[in-house]
């Protein structure tokens, strides 16, 4: 069968960094950049796009540093004039700010996308959520969607954020912004993953839920082309993103919606892959995006609820192979639980999962 959907995930550390095209007869493939990674995955990304910087659509799901630091060079450099819209809700798309776009306010990627080129009526900022009418890329209340059709391409349903989580954006944007641009303050220590035995106890663990505020306002996709089927997580709260592939499943008559792969939202957190948002869209793959460093993601926890609450032979991707991830290949764990494990081919690459058209 044809590929209908190719992801790459870029290596981009803790963060993320994704490549989607849709493939298309007799044309070339709709492409969109989900984020850059923190701000030393520029050259990687740069690199990547230099040959072919067609986009789409280029989207920054949220504003955290592993999110944001690449995609704020990207949207200052030549590249970005090749990018058909830019979706990202800032600050004159949440709720009470009002619509001032000032590059005064020192905003490092509204200045990007708000600067002399787009008074001019050129580059990005001309395209900004151009497929939303300009404005706040908003589901509305929990269990709400979007959709955006694209002619001979992809279906793309926006699954989060809702007004509720832009709201609370909104009463700390600047600080929010602030966090981001310095990047993160912890780090967790040298990480020695214990062995994996049993599964359940891990995935039964009782485990709070996210609460980082620019979290909840991540853009959360669904991907359909051709038969294929593609979520893309972000950091979005696995609440509102199980709520959002619900909304989904019953406007189809459904009581879940199966999709051919998940890219795991907050890189494979325990706060954000929840059991009851396994359930929700049940996957044939599941994608983690992190090498571990500083917050030492995947977490256990949210892997196990992968391995058992998933439909029976899952695949584990990982764009890193490491001490953390690599425990997961181990035979007897994979023949005990049945699933398997794609890494890298080469070190230093990312990963690319293809899925296959169907009717």
């Amino acid at each position: 069968m044809a590929t209908a959907i190719r992801l790459e995930v870029l290596p981009a550390r803790q963060g993320d960094c994704l490549l989607v095209e849709c493939l298309r007869d007799g044309a070339e493939p709709w492409r969109m950049l989900l984020d850059g990674g923190p701000p030393d995955t520029w050259p990687l990304l740069e690199a990547r796009l230099a040959p072919d910087p067609r986009l789409d659509v280029a989207v920054i799901t949220h504003i955290d540093s592993d999110h944001i630091g690449g995609m704020i060079p990207y949207l200052q450099s030549p590249l970005a004039a090749h990018a058909a819209d830019v979706w990202f809700n800032g600050r004159p798309h949440l709720p009470g700010l009002g619509t001032t776009r000032s590059v005064a306010q020192g905003e490092s990627v509204i200045a990007a996308l708000a600067g002399p080129a787009a008074r001019a009526g050129t580059g990005p900022a001309a395209r900004w959520n151009a497929a939303f009418g300009g404005g706040a890329i908003d589901t509305g209340e929990e269990g709400g969607y979007l959709e955006h059709v694209v002619p001979d391409g992809p279906r793309i349903t926006v699954l989060s954020p809702t007004t509720k989580r832009l709201t609370a954006l909104a009463t700390l944007w600047a600080a929010a912004l602030d966090d981001a641009r310095r990047g993160p303050a912890d780090d967790l220590g040298v990480d020695t993953p214990p062995p994996l035995s049993d599964l359940e106890p891990l995935a039964d663990a009782a485990t709070g839920k996210d609460g980082s505020v620019p979290n909840g306002a991540s853009i959360a996709l669904l991907v359909e082309h051709r038969g294929a089927s593609l979520v893309l997580g972000a950091d979005a709260y696995g609440t509102v993103l199980g709520a959002g592939l619900k909304g989904v499943a019953a406007a189809r008559g459904l009581d879940s919606l199966p999709v051919d792969a998940f890219k795991l939202p907050h890189h494979g957190s325990k706060g954000n892959v929840l059991r009851a948002l396994v359930a929700a869209a049940p996957a044939r793959h599941y994608v983690v995006s992190s090498n571990g460093d500083l917050f030492h993601h995947p977490d256990d926890q949210a892997v196990a609820r992968v391995v058992l609450h998933a439909p029976p032979g899952p695949t584990l991707w990982f764009n890193y192979d490491n001490a953390r991830t690599r425990r997961w290949a181990d035979s007897d764990l994979r023949a005990r639980y049945g699933y398997d494990v794609r890494y890298p081919t080469t070190p230093g690459d990312g990963i690319v999962l293809e899925l296959e058209e169907r009717a």
